[in-house]
């Protein structure tokens, strides 16, 4: 298991390296848009202002560090979510043992099994997109504070060590950072006082938690407005029905062979239905990991809120957006808490109980051999949105507005009109090196000259384009072909376009041809009279080489 939950992490780190793109996906835009308005990205009021219903102070403070140090690339975001989650495993592994007392199998089964989720596929959105360290970052910060506040309460269970302070600051300060990374955050505050209350602490402790969650929600909340198109929350709570349905799909969509129809779970979806069967069986041995146990029901509970409130702001959108990948963060935690609850007590009811604990690993074992026959569908689903990235990049590098390649990078062409002239004269995201440092340049003087046998494609298909996006985006060819790097049987790095043996456009490769996967797509400027654009493959070699495919002449 702990194998399982390892391999996992590889796969995951597999995908970031080989999808990752340095344009903005999406709300990742505001990141350079703000720069590009005459705002400082680090202001106050550009760190208040809110996004959709969440205020992303924590969040900003990173796109701004990426902006300012990184050239807007995503590389450092992409980065900043893996060691979050690394971070995040390593502490509910840390914890197991501290809190828990688990050990041998126990523990190597218990962090196979967060590792699994943390790092599962279904949430490679979260993974492959800049801007999602939004997501990751509050249940972070919810496991970093409920781990304090047991650290705390543990000492006080200690007669002859006075407890640290220094842990409740802690608590506070992530359970902070968690409510100014996502609106979800604000959760932790209910959670940890009652927690305090629970665990019977001070009143000067549970008054603490209670006064920092008043303030800081009261601050939220200062001068908020509801987002236009979102549910009212009120109103939502007048359909029940509809708002488990959401609740339903946001977890249960974890797991394979999910529908969002009227059945909303299927016979096939039997394990999940085992982990709660099997659960009762496992709960009266849980005093034997209390504090572990405390942790992990306070993340259940989190993960429920979560959904709870998703659900009520966002009916207006359909169940079937409860279901996004971005939202298995969440829901894969919540399946890795009641999992760990369950392996904990089946382990030491096994006294009492044969066989649980071997049942739990199995069905554990089970759901990582599913895991793994659907990794190939995932990664697939991921290179289709790096190549949409990727021909959105050639679009702009080669300052041809079309309105398709674009639109897979940001759905408004004002947002282009804006922000793509101040990235242009800041060399920032894609205009900071790679290919955009051979826009305008001779061929030869960037790539080598290779034989024409060596690669092998055509130009099949080509699209006028007389769309214009403000200054840099304007009218332009889009054309479609095929081609292969014969020499090293792979594809070719990159498409080049030249006129007068200049290089005027580029091109992505790694389109789905069937049965092959070798088309391309690549943009060339409007070619007037008598003149022509030649195609090269750019083979991956050192130095590059370019690879002679096809010419297109002007009618």
């Amino acid at each position: 298991m702990l194998l399982g939950g390892l391999l996992t992490v590889v796969l995951s780190l597999y995908i970031v390296v080989t999808t990752c793109s340095s344009l903005p996906f999406w709300d990742g835009w505001t990141q350079v848009e703000v720069a590009a308005n005459g705002r400082s990205p680090v202001s106050p009021s550009w760190l208040w202002q809110q996004h959709n219903e969440h205020r992303l102070v924590v969040p900003k403070l990173f796109l701004a560090l990426d902006l300012r140090l990184f050239r807007a690339r995503q590389f450092f975001l992409l980065a900043t979510i893996f060691v979050i989650q690394l971070l995040h495993l390593t502490l509910l592994s840390w914890s197991m043992r501290v809190l828990g007392g688990w050990s041998g199998a126990l523990w190597r089964a218990g962090t196979g099994v967060a590792a699994f989720c943390l790092f599962c596929p279904t949430q490679a959105e979260n993974f492959t997109w800049g801007f999602q360290v939004c997501f990751v970052l509050p249940p972070f910060f919810a496991t970093l504070s409920f781990v304090a506040l047991l650290l705390y309460w543990t000492e006080t269970q200690q007669p002859d060590k006075q407890p640290s302070p220094w842990f409740l600051v802690l608590s506070i300060l992530a359970a902070t950072g968690a409510a100014y990374s996502l609106a979800n955050g604000s959760l932790l505050w209910p959670l940890l006082a009652a927690a305090a209350l629970y665990l019977r602490l001070r009143p000067r402790v549970i008054l603490s938690f209670a006064a920092a969650g008043v303030i800081s929600t009261a601050l939220y909340l200062y001068h908020y407005v509801r987002p236009e198109g979102h549910a009212n929350p009120f109103q939502s709570l007048a359909a029940p029905l509809t708002v488990l349905k959401y609740c339903s799909a946001y977890f249960f969509s974890a797991w394979p062979y999910y529908d969002t129809g009227a059945r909303l779970i299927l016979p096939r979806l039997v394990l999940p239905m085992v982990v709660l069967m099997l659960l009762p069986a496992a709960l009266p041995y849980l005093r034997k990991f209390r504090p572990f146990a405390v942790q992990l029901i306070l993340t259940i509970l989190y993960c429920l809120g979560t959904a709870f409130i998703t659900a009520t702001g966002r009916l207006s959108f359909g169940i079937s957006q409860a279901t996004v990948s971005r939202y298995q963060t969440v829901a894969l935690l919540f399946w890795c808490c009641l999992g760990l609850l369950w392996l904990g007590g089946a382990f030491f009811a096994h006294s009492r109980i044969k066989y649980l604990f071997l049942v739990a690993q199995l069905c554990f074992l089970t759901v990582f051999a599913i895991g793994a026959t659907r990794a190939k569908d995932q990664i697939w689903i991921m290179r289709g949105h790096a190549f949409a990235l990727k021909t959105a990049t050639a679009a702009l590098l080669t300052g041809v507005a079309d309105p398709d390649s674009l639109g897979q990078a940001y759905p408004e062409k004002g947002m282009f009109r804006r922000v793509v002239p101040y990235m242009k004269a800041n060399r920032l995201s894609v205009f900071s090196g790679g290919l955009s440092s051979t826009m305008g340049k001779p061929l030869r003087s960037v790539f080598s000259l290779t034989d024409p046998s060596e690669c092998a494609g055509a130009l099949q298909t080509v699209f006028p384009l007389d769309n214009s996006f403000g200054p840099g985006l304007g009218p332009g060819l889009r054309v479609l072909g095929w081609a292969w790097d014969f020499k090293h049987q792979r594809l070719p790095s990159a498409i080049a376009v030249t006129m007068d043996d200049n290089v005027v456009g580029v091109g992505a490769t790694g389109n789905w041809r069937p049965p092959h996967s070798d088309g391309f797509v690549a943009f060339s400027p409007a070619l007037s009279p008598q003149s022509a654009a030649t195609f090269y493959a750019i083979l991956d070699t050192s130095p590059p080489s370019a690879c002679y495919i096809g010419r297109l002449f002007a009618k």
